[in-house]
């Protein structure tokens, strides 16, 4: 009897881990926040998230008082990217615009307030840019992260702006209140820019993949070097080659063409 007990504790436990991994793969969360979501004790929560931090599972940010997933989720995330169909769905599409653009190609997804490079073609050149395959960039300093914050609801702006650590990278990287501003105008034209905002003499442009009920699941992003490709170049017929990429990959994904 005391067996079946403990069984059902720890089995309690799991549940409540899970839900918490669950909650943090949308946004960071406060301890209190967590707590009125979960409705558990905070001595149990308290134990819990101690668990998963000590095994990386959630990290917790001291200066904004939020935890986050921790790397352990990347990890894993990658593992099972390995396996999932959209991978091979867009290879051939990211070839083909890689061999049109002469430049490097990703698909990529969102992981809480993350952007995740999980797929990618890149070319041989002289002057190449380091790999972005399998790393994370904030939303606010990448062209695919535009893309999906101009798609997140006013509740979702809102929680962001306040719980992201913003941090200057470059003497380009846009303030909240000029990403705010930009955000309607991606929305409406489907694309997005970054001329430097994350890494200097770096470049980027991005647009929406969408599912078949219209939800962004993913982009797809050209990263170049900035003396390469001109922001001219990337307004232009980069755009129109990277929309036509999306389009054939949303198609595939059960997306109907409008």
């Amino acid at each position: 009897m005391e067996h079946a007990h403990k069984d059902i504790y720890v089995i309690q436990n799991v549940h409540i881990a899970l839900d918490v991994l669950f909650l943090l793969e949308k946004k960071p969360y406060t301890f209190d926040r967590l707590q009125e979501e979960l409705r558990v004790s905070k001595q149990k929560l308290n134990k819990i998230l101690n668990f998963l931090i000590e095994n990386e599972w959630v990290s917790y940010d001291e200066e904004n008082k939020l935890y986050r997933l921790g790397i352990k989720n990347f990890e894993l995330g990658m593992a099972y990217l390995n396996h999932l169909d959209i991978k091979k769905a867009a290879k051939p599409i990211l070839n083909d615009i890689a061999y049109k653009v002469k430049e490097n190609v990703y698909l990529t997804t969102r992981v809480a307030y993350e952007v995740l490079y999980i797929e990618r073609s890149e070319v041989d050149r002289e002057v190449k840019i380091l790999s972005r395959y399998g790393r994370v960039l904030p939303l606010y300093a990448s062209a695919s992260g535009k893309i999906y914050l101009s798609h997140f609801d006013k509740r979702e702006i809102e929680d962001y702006f306040k719980s992201v650590k913003w941090i200057k990278h470059t003497r380009n990287t846009k303030t909240p209140e000029e990403l705010i501003k930009e955000l309607p105008k991606i929305r409406e034209e489907g694309y997005a820019t970054n001329l430097e905002e994350y890494e200097e003499e770096v470049v980027s442009s991005a647009v929406p993949v969408y599912d078949y009920a219209g939800n962004v699941k993913y982009t797809i992003t050209v990263v170049a070097p900035s003396y390469r490709m001109k922001e001219e170049d990337l307004l232009t017929w980069v755009k129109e080659i990277l929309k036509e990429g999306a389009r054939k990959l949303s198609e595939k994904l059960g997306r109907i063409s409008r």
